[in-house]
Order: structure tokens, then sequence, then C-alpha cells
């Protein structure tokens, strides 16, 4: 049995390293940040996940400050929208499950509002609202969205518009541009194993209607 198990081991370790690593710092209320993410990478998600390690980061062109125990903020489309980055951030830390947050932040950005959009997104997505609005309206809420802050700070080189999308550790402007116009193509190109059969039909690119970014 140990052989086998081993072998087992050597299987998924390989697969960890050939899975395609993205990486998004990202504004609720951008809609550059929005088209991207409904438009590419949750298409893209949804066809080729298996081959994706995604990885979300709801903060972009804001501030924070020290306030009590816990922060207030200050976001570049007002602070609707700093309500709107802290519902994501709270999703990710209540779940912890990166599909159920995809199917959230996708089906929450997809809104008219998303900062006014949780409750009903919610629901259409099969989650509790109640303890992600206890989390969004409290000190707990304020800590989890200082956290994407202080990871967004850590950025080199640092981040300077949204979406800012990082490719397997690799950011550049000209990659940025590839993912917005075709992150299926991105991610077949870059994934080192088999590729599943959606990697086929990538010419055929995914349609996005704002490519752009917004800078600070």
């Amino acid at each position: 049995m140990r052989p086998v198990l081993l072998l087992l081991g050597l299987v998924a370790a390989v697969s960890a390293v050939d899975l395609v690593k993205i990486h998004l710092y990202y504004e609720t209320l951008c809609p550059y940040s929005i088209d991207f993410v409904v438009n590419q990478l949750y298409k893209t998600w949804t066809l080729v996940k298996d081959i994706m390690e995604v990885e979300m980061f709801p903060f972009g062109n804001a501030e924070y400050y020290p306030d009590g125990e816990g922060w207030s903020f200050r976001c570049q489309h007002g602070s609707g929208e700093c309500r709107g980055n802290m519902i994501p951030a709270c999703v990710k830390n209540h779940f912890n499950d990166i599909n159920i947050e995809m199917e959230f932040v996708n089906c929450l950005l997809s809104a008219d509002y998303p900062p006014n959009a949780g409750a009903k997104r919610a629901a259409e997505v099969g989650a509790d609202w109640a303890p992600l609005e206890q989390r969004v309206n409290s000190i707990e809420g304020q800590n989890l969205l200082h956290d994407v802050a202080v990871q967004q700070e850590q950025l080199q080189p640092k981040l300077y518009f949204v979406p800012w999308i990082i490719v397997n550790d690799v950011f550049s402007e000209e990659q940025v541009g590839e993912c917005q116009t075709n992150l299926l193509k991105v991610v077949c190109e870059k994934y080192t194993g088999v590729k599943p059969d959606a990697c086929s039909s990538y010419p055929l690119e995914l349609t996005s209607s704002k490519i752009g970014v917004w800078k600070f």
C-alpha cells in the first residue's frame, strides 16, 4: 500500500504545481473590474477551473484608518464601494471555498448596484445572508477588509490600477490586457499539463465590453 500512496501523493503534487495561478485585485464598483470578473474570470472558471488556482482581493484604490477597535475606509467610488468590497472579503473568509466565493462574487458584481445586492445574491447562490451581513456590519468585517488591504500592500510592483491581474506570480500591463481580452487563452497556454477539451475552443474569445483599466 505504501508505494501506491506515495505514487498518489506525487500525482497530487504534480497536479498542484501545474495549476495556473490567477490573483485578482479589484474594486466592486470599478466597471473594468466588474467586466473582467463577469465576462472573463467567471466564464473561464466555469470551463477550466480544474486547472486554475484563483484568489481574489477586493480593495484597490482605497485607504484605511484606525477607528476604535476596527477600521474606517475611504474608497475610490465612495462609501458604497467600501461596503461592496467588504461583502466579498467576508464571503471569502466565511466559506473558505473558492467555488462558493466565485459564484457569489460573479452574482454580486452582475447586480445593478453590488453594495446593496448582498441578500438577494446570497439567496440566488444558496448561501445564508444573515451571518454574512453580521460580519459586514461588524468590526470583524472591518478587520477582514483591512487584511485584504495589508495583503495588497505587499505587491511588487505596487498596484496603480484595477483590475490588477497576476498570473503565476508574474505581472505586466501587457498580460493584463491579454487576460481582459481572452483569459481562457491565457490560462490554457500557461497550463503545462494535459489540456482539457475546453482549451481547444479558446480562439473563440469570451466577450468583454470594457477593455481597459481604472488608473489612480
